[in-house]
């Protein structure tokens, strides 16, 4: 397939960069404004693929409130499609987070709209949680909120 293609079918996919980190860029996407588009160029990260692995083993669990949806993955993992999250303020930043949660950089974590109306605060950057170390515990631990400006 030509290279002219998949420039085509980025750009049909992705619309403005609303986020990045170490390894991935998110990407509004352009078919549906409540999903993101996370591309990861950096070999040997596997985030994606991480969090895509993760989601399938939370997704019928009580846990599953805690993440961001993931909807697709390309068959090698560098493109994942997620439920888009909007910033939470200040005053919705629990105290207490799951321990197989880390990471607790504010930019890390959102609020995704429910059913009716309601909305849940989740982590939508859990490519690097502790799920497979301390696994699906109920356990809860003291989140330190961090900013990274």
């Amino acid at each position: 397939m030509s290279e002219h293609i998949h420039k085509e079918a980025f750009n049909l996919l992705c619309g403005e960069l609303i986020g990045h980190g170490m390894s991935r860029q998110v990407f509004a996407c352009l078919l549906r404004d409540d999903l993101v588009v996370k591309t990861e160029s950096d070999s040997r990260r596997f985030q994606n693929v991480v969090e895509w692995e993760t989601w399938q083993r939370v997704k019928d669990t009580p846990m599953a409130i805690h993440f961001a949806p993931c909807h697709s993955i390309s068959p090698c993992g560098s493109v994942l499609v997620m439920s888009r999250t909007r910033p939470a303020g200040l005053d919705e930043f629990p105290k207490l987070m799951p321990a197989f949660l880390c990471d607790f950089k504010r930019t890390n974590y959102g609020v995704i709209a429910g059913k009716k109306g309601a909305t849940t605060f989740v982590c939508h950057d859990y490519g690097t949680s502790l799920l497979f170390e301390n696994g699906m515990t109920k356990r809860q631990r003291r989140a330190h909120w961090w900013d990274a400006f």
